[in-house]
C-alpha cells in the first residue's frame, strides 16, 4: 500500500515553483527588451523631430541666403546701373580725363570705371590699377571676375555707341554673402549640442528654396568605426539632402539603465525564487520524513498488533500447558521421596528450564502489548536511588567502583511503576556486564526539557558494528536472556515521548542515555 501510494505521489511542488519563477524570469525579460525597444522607437522619434527641427533652420537658413542674395543683387544692379548712366550723362558734357575718372571713382566708391566709346576706351580706377574685364558683350547684368575680386555692371551709352562699366570691390559682398549663407548655417549646427557632423548632399534648388520644400526625415542608428552609437538623420533639403549625425549617448544611457533594473530585478527575483524553492523543497523534505515516520510507525503499530495478537495466542497455548506441566512437576517433586539424587537432579532442571519459558513468554506479552503511562510527577532521583539501594550487596560483593552524580529534586511527568522497571532492567545489564573490581558510574542532570540520565560500566563485549542491535528484540548475549530487556525498556521511555540511546566512548565501555521530557 504504502509503494502504491509513493507510485501515485504527484511531482515536488518545489519543481513546480521553479517553474513559476523561470517563467517569470522570462516574462520579465521580455518586457524589459519590449521597453528597450519602445525606448529605442521613443529616441528615433525624438531624433527625427530634432533632425526636422535642425533642416527647418536649414531650409530657412537657405530661404534666407537666397532672398539676401536677390536683394544684394538688386541694390547692386541698381546702385551700380545708376552710377554708369551718371558717368555716361557726365562724360557726354565733357569726356573725362583718367585723372578725372580715377577721381569720380574714388569719390563714388568705385573700384574702376571704363568708358568705351567709337575710337575712343579710356578707365579709370583708385591707385592706378588696370582693370581686366569684359567688353560691351555684357550688359545690364552683374558680374563677378574673381581674378581681381571685382563686381563689374555695364550699360550701353545713351548718345553714342560703346559702353559705361564700373566695377565695385567684392571681398565685403562676399563675406556677407558668407555670413548669411548656407555653409555658416551648417558651421553653426555643427556646434550644437548632441551634433557630432552636418553635411549637405547636393545644392538646394533655388527655387524650392524660396518655396521652402522640406521632406520628411529618416533616422537610422548605426555603430561607427570606433565603436560609438549613433543617429544618422537624412532629410530632403530644397533638393539637397541634409545629412546630420548626432550621438547616441542618451539612447545608451536609457538602455543601460533599463538593463541595470532588469539585473536587479532579475537577481532579487533569482534569489526570491532561489530561497523559495529551497523552503519549498525543506518543507517537502521535512514533510516526506513526516510521511516515513508516519508510515513506519503505522507499519510498527501493525506489526505490534499482529505481535499482540500472536503473543496472546501463545500465552493461551503454552502458558496452560506450562502450568499444569509445572504443577506435575512440583507435586511430583514433593510426592515422590523414593526419587534418588540424580531424578531429584532432573526434576530441578525441568523445573527451571519450565520457568524460564515461562519468563519468555511473559517477556513477550510484555513486549508486544502497548503501553499506556500515567502522567504525574515523579522524582527521579528518588526512584534511581530506591531501585539503586536493591543492588547495593551485589556492588559491594562485585567490589565495583560506583559514581553517583544524582542532580537532586529532578521531576519528570511518567509512570513511576513503568520507569521503575526500565531502571532495574538496566541495572541488572549493567551489573550481569561489569567484571569484579569494574567501573560503574550514574548520572541524573535536569535539561530546560526534562532530565537525562547517563549509565556507563565496563564489561562491553561487543564489536561496534554489533552495537547498533543491542535494542533489538531477541538480541542477547547472556545465555540465560531473553533479549526482550532493552527493547522492553526502548518502548517504555518511548511511549513517554523520551528517547533510549546506546553508545561506547571508549573501547570496553557502554553508556546508556535516558532522555524523558518534562
Amino acid at each position: 500500500m504504502v509503494g502504491e501510494v509513493a507510485a501515485r505521489r504527484l511531482p515536488p511542488s518545489w519543481i513546480g515553483h521553479l517553474l513559476v519563477f523561470g517563467l517569470l524570469v522570462a516574462m520579465a525579460a521580455g518586457w524589459f527588451f519590449i521597453q528597450a525597444r519602445q525606448s529605442q522607437q521613443g529616441f528615433v522619434a525624438d531624433m527625427e523631430e530634432h533632425a526636422r527641427l535642425l533642416s527647418d533652420a536649414v531650409a530657412l537658413q537657405a530661404r534666407g541666403a537666397v532672398l539676401a542674395q536677390d536683394a544684394i543683387d538688386s541694390i547692386l544692379t541698381d546702385l551700380l546701373g545708376s552710377s554708369a548712366r551718371f558717368v555716361d550723362y557726365l562724360d557726354g558734357i565733357e569726356p573725362f580725363s583718367e585723372e578725372e575718372l580715377s577721381a569720380f571713382a574714388t569719390q563714388a566708391g568705385l573700384s574702376m570705371i571704363r568708358v568705351i566709346g567709337p575710337g575712343r576706351r579710356i578707365q579709370g580706377s583708385p591707385g592706378g590699377r588696370d582693370e581686366v574685364g569684359p567688353g560691351c558683350a555684357l550688359l545690364q547684368r552683374l558680374i563677378p571676375v574673381s581674378d581681381t575680386q571685382t563686381l563689374m555692371f555695364g550699360v550701353p551709352r545713351a548718345r553714342t555707341d560703346g559702353c559705361v562699366l564700373v566695377g565695385l570691390d567684392s571681398r565685403g559682398l562676399d563675406r556677407l554673402k558668407a555670413a548669411v549663407g548656407l555653409t555658416r548655417a551648417l558651421e553653426n549646427l555643427a556646434t550644437l549640442p548632441g551634433v557630432l557632423a552636418v553635411e549637405m548632399e547636393g545644392e538646394p534648388n533655388a527655387t524650392l528654396a524660396r518655396a521652402g520644400g522640406v521632406g520628411t526625415p529618416s533616422v537610422r542608428i548605426r555603430r561607427q568605426a570606433g565603436g560609438r552609437l549613433v543617429a544618422e538623420a537624412l532629410t530632403p533639403v530644397d533638393g539637397g539632402k541634409l545629412v546630420l549625425v548626432m550621438d547616441a549617448d542618451r539612447l545608451v544611457e536609457q538602455h543601460r539603465r533599463i538593463w541595470l533594473e532588469f539585473a536587479g530585478f532579475l537577481l532579487v527575483l533569482v534569489v526570491t525564487g532561489g530561497l523559495g524553492t529551497w523552503l519549498l523543497y525543506r518543507h517537502q523534505q521535512a514533510h516526506d520524513r513526516q510521511l516515513r515516520a508516519y508510515e513506519r510507525q503505522l507499519s510498527q503499530q501493525r506489526e505490534e498488533a499482529g505481535l499482540g495478537r500472536a503473543a496472546a495466542g501463545i500465552a493461551h497455548e503454552i502458558r496452560n500447558p506450562l502450568n499444569a506441566m509445572a504443577m506435575g512437576l512440583q507435586r511430583l517433586q514433593m510426592e515422590a521421596d523414593g526419587l534418588d539424587q540424580g531424578q531429584q537432579r532432573l526434576l530441578s532442571v525441568v523445573l527451571e528450564a519450565l520457568r524460564r519459558t515461562n519468563d519468555t513468554v511473559g517477556g513477550l506479552l510484555d513486549y508486544a502489548r502497548a503501553y499506556r503511562p500515567r502522567r504525574e510527577p515523579v522524582r527521579l532521583d528518588q526512584l534511581i536511588g530506591e531501585q539503586l539501594s536493591l543492588y547495593r550487596q551485589r556492588i559491594r560483593d562485585l567490589d565495583v567502583h560506583l559514581t553517583e552524580q544524582l542532580a537532586r529534586s529532578t521531576k519528570v511527568r511518567g509512570d513511576p511503576d513503568l520507569l521503575r522497571q526500565v531502571l532495574d532492567n538496566l541495572l541488572r545489564n549493567a551489573l550481569d556486564a561489569l567484571p569484579a573490581g569494574g567501573r560503574f558510574e550514574i548520572g541524573l542532570s535536569s535539561r530546560n526539557e526534562g532530565a537525562r540520565l547517563t549509565m556507563t560500566n565496563d564489561g562491553l563485549q561487543l564489536a561496534p558494528e554489533a552495537l547498533a542491535r543491542i535494542l533489538e528484540p531477541w538480541f542477547t548475549t547472556k545465555t540465560d536472556g531473553t533479549g526482550l530487556g532493552l527493547a522492553i525498556s526502548l518502548r517504555i521511555i518511548q511511549a513517554h515521548g523520551g528517547q533510549l540511546l546506546v553508545d561506547s566512548p571508549s573501547p570496553g565501555r557502554l553508556r546508556v542515555d535516558v532522555l524523558l521530557p518534562d
